[in-house]
């Protein structure tokens, strides 16, 4: 992203070359001097060292309180906001930037084509940080949904099967007294034809 952003906040964009003379291949120009601290700060908050990050942002803090000058202020902003550190917070840098821009400021011309690229990308970043959020948001409530209408269905058939016991064992003790009163019957029968005068 940066050389893209550098060549393209140079004013005087490439040279124009001569149809006469044969191509040669261009090497990128290099920043402009007054856009190295900016490039010294990204660079130093590049993923990989957390330390080093710790200690830029600390660093690009202080210069911001002690002088609060726009371009103090574009520094810490920009190491705020940049990815990959435990730190990092777009939504804060994009309101420093956008309120640095929004107000009169001593940024020249590359400074302020560099503060609002950022700002696009800070701005990029903080919706896609909050759709994130709303898909993850969405992927517990129906993780929830699901574990109610789980336990709900457990307790249904919980109580179906409480049910189902309680008609076994109510047919159960129907299906005991029926074999009770046949078994009375037939004590009934067998005492009836033995107390009976033998037959002739």
């Amino acid at each position: 992203m940066l050389p893209a952003l550098f060549a393209c906040a140079s004013p005087t964009g490439m040279a124009r070359q001569d149809e006469s003379s044969p191509a040669v291949a261009a090497s990128p120009a290099p920043p402009p001097s007054n856009l190295a601290p900016y490039v010294e700060t990204l660079a130093k908050m590049a993923p990989g060292d957390p330390a080093r990050q710790q200690e830029e942002l600390a660093a690009t803090l202080l210069a911001a309180q002690q002088e609060r000058s726009a371009a103090n202020n574009l520094r810490y902003a920009l190491a705020l906001g940049s990815a990959g550190h435990a730190g990092s917070n777009p939504v804060e840098a994009k309101r420093l930037i956008s309120e640095l821009l929004a107000t009169p400021n001593s940024l020249d011309p590359f400074e302020t084509t560099v503060a609002g690229a950022f700002l696009r990308e800070f701005d990029a970043r903080v919706v896609l940080y909050a759709e994130l959020a709303r898909q993850r948001e969405e992927s517990e409530q129906q993780l929830r949904s699901h574990d109610t209408s789980a336990d709900k269905r457990a307790e249904a058939l919980a109580a179906e099967n409480k049910a189902l016991r309680r008609a076994l064992a109510e047919a159960e003790r129907k299906l005991e007294a029926v074999a009770e009163m046949e078994r009375t019957l037939l004590e009934q029968a067998s005492e009836t034809e033995l107390d009976a005068p033998p037959r002739p």
